[in-house]
C-alpha cells in the first residue's frame, strides 16, 4: 500500500540567517500557498511539514482558524518534522552543509533567532506569543503542548547527511549529463569546476537554497541537495511520498543507472498519473472566495475519504476513474463548475521486486542513500510541482558541450 502521508517541503518557509519574521510575512501573505495546503488537504490524509522555527504554526491558524487547526492536529491530518538545521551552501570549501548558529555575549539573539535556533518548544511558544496575541496564555500553553505531540524531531548523525545529502547531490551532477552541462552553463563554461568550491561565496558566507529557482550553479546545487534531503525526510518517516520539482522523476532513474540497476527496470521505474481538467479550488481559495474552513468540511465527507483511499493504490491505467472520484469528493456540480480546471500529476515508482532476475547489486557496495532505499523497498509517490519545475537542456546541447566539462 502507497503512503496515505506526504512530507511537503512546499510548505516548509524557507528561512535562513536574514530575519525569519519577514520571510514568514511573506509566506502568510502567499496566496498560492494557501491554495497548495487547500489541495494538499483534499489529496494526502496527513501532510507533514518541516519546519525549523515553526512559523508555519501562526501561518496555519490564520488561514484556518484556532478551531480548524486544533482539528488537523487532533485528526492527524497535519504534523511537524523539526530539522536539526539549515540548508546552505558554505564557503571555503566547505560547500553543502547543515548549519546552526548561537548566541553570543556580544550578540544575543533576538526571539525570532531563539525560536529558529533554540530548543523546539521554546520556539513553538515564541512564535505563538509574537504573531497570535489573540490567544490567552492557557490556551497558548495548552495548543503549545498539543503541537509539540504532533512534531516527529528529524534525526540523523552527521555521517548519514554526509552521505545522503551532500556526497549524493555532488554525484548526482557528476554521473548526469544533463546536470553537468546546466552547470557548465550556469558558470559560463570555465576550464574546470570544484563543487566545493563553487564562485559567488566568499570563504565566510553562507548561500542559502531559494525553492524553486535556479539562477545560479550554487541554486543548482542546493536544488538538488533539497530534493535528497526530502527524500532522507521521507525515508525517515517511514517511507512516506514526497513534493519533488517536476524533473525529479529524470534524476531519481539516474540514480538507479549509475548503481547499475537492470535497464529493465530502470524503464518501468516511473509511470506518470495525470489526472486532467480536474477542477481547481485553488484559485478560489487564493482569491479569498473559498475558504480553508469549507476545503476542511470538504475533506471529511465520505467521499473525499474514498477518493484519498483510491489514490493510494492507483496507477497510471486509473486516471479516468480517479478523475471522477475526485469530481464526486468536491460535492455538487453547482459548487465546483466555475472553479478552472488543472492538471494533478504524479511520478509513480516502481518497488525493488521489479529489478530483474539475476541482477547483481550489492547493498553494501551501493553509493546512492535512494538507491538503497528503494532496494529495501521505498516507492514513493512524487507529487510533482511545476512551481519548481527543472528545465534540463536538449540532448543537442549536452553532446556538444560534455567534451569541454571537467568536474573535480
Amino acid at each position: 500500500m502507497r503512503s496515505e502521508a506526504i512530507v511537503d517541503s512546499r510548505l516548509s518557509i524557507n528561512v535562513s540567517i536574514e530575519h525569519s519574521v519577514d520571510v514568514n510575512s511573506r509566506f502568510l501573505t502567499s496566496s498560492s500557498s494557501r491554495a497548495h495546503l487547500a489541495n494538499q488537504l483534499l489529496l494526502y490524509d496527513r501532510i507533514v511539514v518541516p519546519t525549523k522555527d515553526f512559523g508555519i504554526v501562526p501561518v496555519l491558524i490564520y488561514w484556518m482558524g484556532v478551531k480548524n487547526f486544533e482539528d488537523t492536529l487532533e485528526s492527524k491530518a497535519i504534523s511537524f518534522l523539526h530539522k536539526p538545521s539549515l540548508l546552505g551552501y558554505v564557503g571555503n570549501g566547505n560547500g553543502i552543509s547543515g548549519y546552526i548558529i548561537k548566541p553570543s555575549k556580544e550578540k544575543p539573539f533576538k526571539w525570532w533567532q531563539t525560536a529558529l535556533f533554540g530548543e523546539i518548544d521554546a520556539a513553538i511558544e515564541l512564535q505563538l506569543q509574537h504573531w497570535c496575541p489573540f490567544i490567552s496564555q492557557k490556551q497558548r500553553s495548552r495548543l503549545a503542548k498539543r503541537i509539540l505531540d504532533h512534531n516527529l524531531p528529524l534525526q540523523y548523525e552527521n555521517d548519514t547527511f554526509t552521505r545522503a545529502v551532500e556526497h549524493e547531490s555532488y554525484v548526482d551532477i557528476i554521473e548526469d549529463d544533463f546536470l553537468r552541462v546546466m552547470l557548465f552553463e550556469l558558470l559560463g563554461h570555465p576550464e574546470k569546476i570544484d563543487l566545493k568550491w563553487l564562485p559567488d561565496v566568499e570563504p565566510n558566507q553562507i548561500k542559502v537554497s531559494r525553492y524553486g529557482q535556479i539562477q545560479n550553479a550554487i541554486d543548482l546545487v542546493l536544488h538538488l541537495a533539497e530534493i535528497n534531503l526530502s527524500i532522507l525526510m521521507a525515508t525517515r518517516l517511514g517511507d512516506i511520498d514526497l513534493v519533488a520539482p517536476v524533473g525529479a522523476e529524470r534524476i531519481l532513474a539516474s540514480k538507479l543507472r549509475r548503481t547499475g540497476v537492470a535497464p529493465s527496470a530502470i524503464d518501468n521505474f516511473v509511470s506518470l498519473l495525470n489526472l486532467v481538467d480536474v477542477p481547481d479550488p485553488g484559485p478560489a481559495v487564493a482569491a479569498g472566495e473559498l475558504s480553508l474552513e469549507r476545503i476542511w468540511r470538504l475533506r471529511n465527507r465520505g467521499s473525499s475519504r474514498r477518493f484519498r483511499s483510491w489514490l493510494r493504490e492507483a496507477d497510471s491505467g486509473d486516471a479516468m476513474k480517479l478523475q471522477k472520484a475526485y469530481i464526486r469528493a468536491l460535492g455538487k456540480r453547482s459548487f465546483y463548475e466555475s472553479f478552472p480546471v488543472r492538471l494533478i500529476r504524479f511520478a509513480l515508482t516502481s518497488s525493488a521486486d521489479t529489478v530483474a532476475p539475476g541482477s547483481s547489486i550489492a547493498l553494501g557496495a551501493i553509493d546512492s542513500f535512494f538507491v538503497e532505499r528503494w532496494l529495501q523497498g521505498f516507492s514513493p509517490k512524487l507529487f510533482l510541482d511545476d512551481l519548481a519545475r527543472m528545465q534540463f537542456p536538449s540532448r543537442e546541447d549536452v553532446e556538444r558541450v560534455l567534451k569541454n566539462i571537467r568536474l573535480e
